[in-house]
Order: C-alpha cells, then sequence, then structure tokens
C-alpha cells in the first residue's frame, strides 16, 4: 500500500483556497485516475481513498489500494502507478488536443501495445531500479499523449489558475507512514500555462464512396436535412451535391423504400467534456450511384467523371 500526496502551495502563509475551485480541480485529477487505471487495465483491481488533509499549504492524500476481491497478485501494480500518476500530473506537458481522430484511435493502440510490452518489462525480477524508472518515464510519456488525459489535465490546471492564492503545485509518492519514497515533482505556477488546452479543433473525417440508405429525402428546395442509415445507424445529413439535389427535385431521381445512394461523407467531430469524440454535422458530396430495389442509375457526375478518365487514358497512349 502507498500514498499519492498533491500539494497545494500557498503564497503568504496561507492554509485556505476556495472549496469550490479546490474541489473542480481533485475532480480532474480523479478523472486522471480513472482514465490511467482503465488504460492500464486495472481498474477493477485498484481503489483510491481520499484520507484527511495535512498541514503546510494544503495536501491531499489519496491512497492506493487493491480491491478484496482481487485475488491475483497487483503488488507491481501498486509499484509503478503511483509514480505513473505523479509524473502524468506534473511532469508530461502537452500543448494541444489531437485534431485526427482517426489518429487518436491509432494511438490509442499504440499505447496500449506499449503498455503490454513496458508492463511485462516491469513484472521481470531482473529490472534494476534505474530500469524501473525509466520504464514507469516512458509508460508516463505514452499515456499522457491521449486526448482524455490531455483534456483533464487541462482543466485541472485551469482551475489552479483561477485560485490567486496557489504559488505552485506538487505530488509525490508516500509510503503507509506517510513518509516520502521518491522526490517530490514541483511545478510553478509561472508554467501552469504549459498544460492548458487553449483550443480544441478536430478535424472533420472524410469517407468515399460509401452506401447510404435514403430514409427520407428532401423533395423540395431548402437547407433542410435528409434521414438515412448509414452502417446501420441513423443518421440526418445535409445534401450537398447541388447537381444532385437538383435532379431530385425535378423529379429525374425517384425514391422508394431501400433506395440506396453511393456517396461521400464528411462528418464534422467535437470533443465532449469528458474527453469523448462526438459526431457533429454530417454532409453528403459526390453521389455517383443510386440503387432503386436490383436497379443501379449513374447519376451525370459519374457519368462525366467516366469519360473524363477515359479520355485522359487516350490522350496518355497517344503520347
Amino acid at each position: 500500500m502507498e500514498f499519492l500526496q498533491i500539494h497545494y502551495f500557498l503564497k503568504d502563509d496561507f492554509h485556505s483556497m476556495d472549496a469550490y475551485l479546490k474541489n473542480k480541480s481533485e475532480f480532474e485529477v480523479l478523472r486522471i485516475f480513472k482514465e490511467v487505471t482503465e488504460i492500464l487495465e486495472l481498474d477493477e483491481e485498484l481503489l483510491f481513498e481520499a484520507i484527511a488533509i495535512g498541514e503546510g499549504g494544503i495536501k491531499a492524500y489519496y491512497k492506493l489500494l487493491k480491491k478484496k476481491k482481487v485475488k491475483r497478485s497487483v503488488k507491481n501494480a501498486l509499484l509503478y502507478l503511483g509514480g505513473i500518476l505523479s509524473a502524468i500530473i506534473t511532469e508530461v506537458v502537452v500543448s494541444e488536443i489531437t485534431r485526427d481522430g482517426d489518429y487518436e484511435k491509432m494511438k490509442k493502440e499504440e499505447v496500449r501495445l506499449h503498455i503490454e510490452k513496458l508492463k511485462e518489462d516491469l513484472e521481470s525480477d531482473d529490472k534494476t531500479s534505474e530500469e524501473q524508472i525509466l520504464i514507469i518515464q516512458n509508460l508516463s510519456i505514452y499515456i499522457g499523449e491521449t486526448n482524455k488525459v490531455k483534456l483533464f489535465k487541462s482543466n485541472f490546471y485551469s482551475n489552479l489558475l483561477k485560485e490567486d492564492k496557489i504559488e505552485k503545485v506538487s505530488t509525490q509518492r508516500l509510503n503507509e507512514d506517510l513518509e516520502p519514497i521518491t522526490k517530490e515533482n514541483i511545478v510553478p505556477r509561472e508554467h501552469f500555462d504549459k498544460f492548458i488546452i487553449h483550443t480544441i479543433e478536430i478535424e472533420p473525417e472524410y469517407k468515399e464512396s460509401e452506401l447510404i440508405e435514403i430514409v427520407a429525402p428532401v423533395l423540395k428546395k431548402g437547407n433542410m436535412k435528409w434521414k438515412g442509415i448509414f452502417n446501420g445507424i441513423p443518421i440526418n445529413f445535409y445534401m450537398r451535391d447541388a447537381e444532385f439535389r437538383t435532379a431530385v427535385i425535378n423529379k429525374e431521381i425517384s425514391f422508394s423504400n431501400g433506395t440506396n445512394i453511393i456517396a461521400d461523407l464528411e462528418m464534422e467531430q467535437t470533443m465532449d467534456d469528458d474527453g469523448e469524440i462526438q459526431i457533429g454535422t454530417i454532409s453528403v458530396y459526390n453521389v455517383t450511384d443510386v440503387f432503386e430495389d436490383s436497379n443501379r442509375i449513374e447519376t451525370k457526375r459519374k457519368q462525366r467523371n467516366r469519360e473524363l478518365e477515359n479520355q485522359t487514358k487516350m490522350d496518355f497512349n497517344q503520347e
């Protein structure tokens, strides 16, 4: 069993701070704890308990415990988790949220693979203390690169900046007697801003030549949303293919139950307060095919594209 201490240093010998800001800050710390333990697959095995606050500025102590129902040994988890949490909160500086949703998914998988390897390394009995410290540092870096951890940490330091009394914050691992077992990791107030994300922009996700079932087309002029089904999920979208939309309004293309189209999709993405990427406005472009029952109709756009492609091939062959 060990403790993780978070120490809020207050200037001018103050011993109190805004309770609302303190609770908001520690809520973000707990969200970091939860996310890290989930990434490390320890959320079902460990729990955190808060104990009485000590003197000297304001100190919060979090006890890292193995859940009673867990039978297998997790002593190594307890060994490195406190160090990882301490480093993530105070040492891993972030600059921005990953704007590419696909890249973030890939990053999470990369993190998972690295974590599995590093956890195996920690299980080895032949690792020196220096090698264990290096493993902990690497784990902290990989986990600290995920969007949720960046966001929660940004919120933590944003709240601390609102309290004028705070001049620095630190983390430290303590033993069961509340004695230090690592050095204190200190972040001075002038560095808080390095951890804060001021803008969050997520790049839209663009998919080409996807099948969309049309549930409710818009058969008149206007900026109303169509209804459809994409990958088994109902969606509302804007039809941005003006030529196709005009053909529909002019009744050159009709719809019946089960009509499908092939088109490109652009899905705007936003990040919610929990760091989850959510789908925003969906737009459909470049409709190339319409399927009515067993009939396949090519749009004028596809016909032009094919003619252009054939002409390009002819010009190339003539050269």
